[in-house]
């Protein structure tokens, strides 16, 4: 069928980090979005580590946190009582564990890189129906100058929980929906608070948890209590968000102006199979969940980030379509982690019985102060700890490292001419890099990852001796090479392979071959 593009559909902060990657890697794209323009709400409120490493290489962090607020740290109270506060940056990391920042001022970050790439968002377009061939996907759109009819190679679906494409395949969406009644309010608070962090509130009455917007605007999410899952949805007044700050907390606030209020109801779904022949879910068309945690537009974004390398290598004709297969094993196990993890949270803010209330608030109390514990929860929150190591796309590593094929590049600080920097600042401005420590023959590294001499350029980063810079060492041992290898890392900044010598990189190119 004649077609040349990658079709996005949807353009939040997922489908326009799917439209970006793809462009990136040279893959014609178009992205269509229903809306008008981008969002003006906040929404979505914290980019977490994993994310910022993730798209470090092409949107530098400093963009993010020069829009928002570093995430430092969490406050957990109990009525007019501190039950704990949590550290969530450390001096471990190069870069900051997380940053508060609207939902709007995201999209625009990720717009202006789009752009950046030559790709214009498509607003005021609907996908209306699609049908699918072996080579690519027909979809019918309305846009503002009429209908028309798109052959496209791929179609990626990022339109969120009410997928056009995933009713249109008659997918199945298993999970369940909470009886309970949500309520949240963006408001301009008139006391001084600390924008770096966030406050839990137990209450008998219910959880209240209140996120930094701005500098003096926050996020209210409060309890609203069971419901019929089918009663209709009543948004609340401003006196509501009042008296849910007068009386389930201890922070005296009082607001001036109140931009966005809504009640919400929580489902917890999630898709069998991202992968339906040439279309992919993404995001809140794969799996939505409780907002605990602020997973969801990241665990999105990472999703978009891990195919489109994919299907650009594809594209390019460096692999099969097989290929995309490695998308569902490697973000279906993540999806499904953070649906258990967060409905997990979720139920215990819900609990209202009081004994119950008062065992669940003693063993946040003595459990969260266990820094291992502690450790756990962050590595949660930031998405660190989200390991691909079962993936059929994992090379070789050093099996004492405590970075393996399949985690994310490590999350040090190294030197860079003279000042420390994070070591993804080492990825920045490539697509796939090839990192050599120390004294390594780099004639035998390729000039692209992928298979039958095709794919995305492979830029090769010397580092110098190991043992003769104390960051550089820290770099080395995090991935078991004290004096001299390489690191192979793919465009969505996981370590592919690691090793002695450059062997280990036409091995991983004969694995992508594979893929038929």
């Amino acid at each position: 069928m004649p077609n040349d593009c990658v079709l996005v559909a949807g353009a939040g902060p997922v489908g326009l980090t799917a439209a970006h990657c793809l462009a990136r890697h040279g893959v014609p794209v178009r992205i269509i979005d229903l809306k008008e323009g981008p969002t003006t709400l906040s929404k979505a409120l914290v980019v977490w580590r994993r994310t910022m490493q993730i798209l470090d290489a092409s949107i530098p962090f400093e963009e993010f946190l020069a829009a928002g607020h570093e995430a430092r740290r969490a406050r957990i109270m109990s009525l007019q009582k501190q039950l704990v506060e949590i550290p969530i940056s450390d001096d471990t990391h190069g870069l900051p564990a997380g940053v508060f920042i609207p939902q709007s001022e995201t999209e625009r970050i990720l717009i202006a890189a789009l752009e950046r790439q030559g790709v214009q968002v498509e607003w005021q377009t609907k996908l209306v129906s699609l049908s699918q061939a072996k080579d690519g996907v027909v979809c019918q759109l309305e846009t503002p100058g009429g209908p028309e009819q798109v052959p496209c190679r791929w179609l990626v679906d990022c339109e969120g929980a009410h997928s056009v494409a995933r009713h249109q395949l008659q997918l199945e969406f298993p999970g369940t929906s909470i009886a309970r009644r949500w309520v949240l309010a963006d408001i301009e608070v008139e006391q001084q608070a600390d924008p770096h962090e966030l406050i839990l509130s137990n209450n008998p009455e219910g959880i209240v948890a209140l996120f930094p917007v701005g500098a003096t605007r926050w996020r209210v999410i409060a309890d609203g209590g069971p419901v019929d899952v089918d009663q209709p949805r009543s948004d609340p007044s401003e006196e509501d968000i009042q008296t849910i700050l007068d009386e389930r907390t201890a922070l005296g606030w009082t607001f001036s102006n109140c931009y966005w209020k809504s009640e919400f109801r929580i489902n917890e779904r999630q898709i069998e199979n991202y992968v339906h022949g040439r279309i992919l879910f993404a995001g809140d068309a794969a799996h939505v969940h409780s907002p605990a945690g602020g997973q969801g537009m990241n665990t999105g974004v990472q999703d978009a980030t891990n195919l489109a390398w994919k299907v650009a290598l594809v594209e390019l004709g460096a692999a099969g379509p097989s290929l995309l297969q490695t998308y569902q094993d490697e973000r279906h196990p993540v999806g499904a982690t953070v649906l258990k993890v967060t409905g997990r949270m979720i139920k215990g803010a819900m609990i209202s019985n009081p004994v119950a209330q008062h065992l669940r608030n003693a063993l946040m109390h003595v459990g969260l102060s266990i820094p291992f514990i502690r450790r756990k929860l962050t590595g949660f929150l930031t998405e660190e700890s989200i390991s691909l190591s079962g993936s059929s796309l994992c090379g070789p590593g050093r099996s004492q490292a405590p970075s393996q094929p399949g985690d994310m590049f490590p999350d040090v600080a190294i030197t860079l001419d003279g000042q420390s920097v994070p070591a993804s600042q080492l990825l920045r401005g490539n697509q796939s890099t090839c990192i050599v420590i120390g004294e390594v023959d780099e004639a035998k590294i390729p000039d692209t990852l992928g298979g039958h001499g095709k794919g995305i350029p492979l830029t090769v980063m010397r580092i110098g001796e190991g043992t003769k810079n104390p960051h550089i060492q820290e770099l080395a041992a995090a991935v078991g090479l004290p004096q001299s290898g390489i690191v192979l890392v793919r465009p969505d900044g996981v370590i592919a392979a690691v090793g002695n010598d450059p062997s280990i990189i036409p091995d991983y190119m004969t694995r992508l071959e594979e893929f038929a």
